[in-house]
């Protein structure tokens, strides 16, 4: 599946994308900001590509101008019982290139995704989580409609973790409206 916006567009990953998951895979910024694994050769991350390649909603965000790799976008399954309504939630993860930010293009590719879960596939509600010091998510989140709903602490469910993450949500119908005030 590809989606395509004015500047962007979402495709599926592939082998020739290794070189720049290195470069994010090297990035001391990305490793505390998005929580991107530590990367130190081509194998890895080709390792990595890899594991991006099998995920179905993993996406490779590009430029149009040039098809230059700048970001990632993903979806994750919360649950699929359809009794208690997972089925139609997803979680929203994303990261993008340093280079290309302050441009809009992560908003951009958000919006096409968003368009694409709640118009075409269903969706009823799309989270995303961030880890707290990742104010540029936050805010760039807060832009697209999502609204804050707490925040978990994961040092106290195991003493492998020490990070905290905030949640955020965003339901259909919120953005539904949001998107049709914006095209009025």
């Amino acid at each position: 599946m590809i989606l395509s916006g004015a500047r962007v567009y979402l495709r599926r990953f592939n082998y020739q994308d290794a070189d720049t998951m290195l470069k994010w895979g090297r990035s001391q910024r990305l490793h505390k900001l998005a929580g991107l694994q530590k990367l130190n050769n081509i194998e890895e991350a080709k390792v990595a590509i890899r594991q991006y390649m099998k995920r179905k909603n993993s996406y490779a965000l590009c430029l149009k101008e040039n098809d230059r790799l700048i970001g990632l976008v993903e979806l994750y399954e919360r649950g699929v019982d359809s009794r208690s309504g997972l089925n139609k939630t997803k979680e929203i993860g994303f990261l993008l290139d340093q280079d290309y930010e302050h441009h809009g293009y992560m908003y951009e590719a958000i919006s096409l995704i968003l368009q694409n879960q709640f118009v075409d596939q269903g969706q009823e509600e799309i989270w995303a989580g961030t880890l707290v010091k990742n104010l540029p998510a936050q805010k760039l989140l807060t832009k697209l409609g999502f609204k804050y709903m707490y925040t978990t602490d994961y040092a106290q469910v195991s003493d492998l973790f020490s990070f905290s993450e905030k949640y955020y949500l965003l339901k259909c119908q919120e953005w539904l409206k949001i998107n049709s005030n914006t095209k009025s």
